[in-house]
């Protein structure tokens, strides 16, 4: 009888032992999954929507989702068009978009335009603008812009479905 009396407490240790073992290594499972959650969220790109054009910059297009967005509920997603820096020089073809909380101006690179389709290059603070878009005639005659943007940086690459128009503020 006391023979099976040592084995039971040997049998319980075990398992206890076991328990905890398995409980410590779920533990360090989920806070590795924590720390690589958060470290990978860090890296994503925040383009945030702002309801007023810049400032700084003479603005020439402005675009979002869609024109809803811009027309009735005055959301703004990129801005194009001219910072004018000095008296001295000619003011600098540029796109603004908020990152972050912080306005971010990107300077025009390059300009393309085959068939009906134009393609302009921004570069700036880190981080490169594809700007692709086609011109439609929407109602009353208005020039109508449909495309998407792509905004990377060495870290992260986020690319927007956009609907545009001329700005007239």
């Amino acid at each position: 009888m006391l023979y099976i009396y040592k084995f039971n407490l040997v049998n319980r240790f075990d398992s206890r032992r076991y328990f905890n073992m398995t409980k410590s290594r779920v533990f360090y499972i989920l806070c590795f999954i924590l720390c690589y959650s958060c470290s990978s969220s860090n890296n994503s790109i925040n383009v945030q929507i702002v309801r007023h054009s810049s400032e700084l910059l003479g603005c020439d297009k402005i675009f979002a989702d869609n024109l809803q967005a811009i027309e009735e509920r005055n959301e703004i997603l990129l801005q194009t068009g001219s910072v004018d820096t000095t008296d001295e020089q000619p003011p600098v073809k540029s796109a603004i978009l908020t990152i972050d909380k912080n306005e971010t101006i990107l300077n025009l690179v390059n300009v393309t335009t085959t068939n009906k389709e134009t393609i302009e290059t921004y570069k700036g603070n880190g981080y490169n603008l594809t700007l692709t878009y086609q011109n439609t005639v929407g109602q009353h005659g208005k020039i109508i812009y449909t495309g998407k943007f792509i905004i990377e940086n060495s870290k992260s690459k986020r690319e927007f479905s956009i609907e545009g128009k001329n700005c007239v503020l």
